[in-house]
């Protein structure tokens, strides 16, 4: 699966990421995450939008393109403008 700076990407399996405090969060299958940087072309960093997991970041093992998700990224700025 090949993915793009700012893309939203929704989780097939559950699984658990750990914590930096210690502990893990469990990521259920149906949670989403947004891309928000590459690290290189096989790591990319995400933040969890839902579930346990939200607000928190973790590195995953998938191909980053160098493009970003434009659309996407102007629809987040002008509903946070609306709200």
């Amino acid at each position: 699966m090949k993915v793009k700076i700012g893309q939203q990407i929704k989780f097939k399996v559950s699984h658990k990421i750990p914590l930096a405090k210690g502990g893990t969060a469990l990521v259920k299958a149906g949670d989403t995450a947004t891309v928000v940087k590459k690290i290189d072309n096989k790591t990319a960093e995400i933040i969890y939008s839902t579930g346990e997991a939200k607000g928190l970041s973790y590195k995953i093992h998938v191909e980053v393109d160098d493009t970003l998700d434009a659309d996407l990224i102007a629809k987040k700025i002008l509903s946070k403008m609306d709200s």
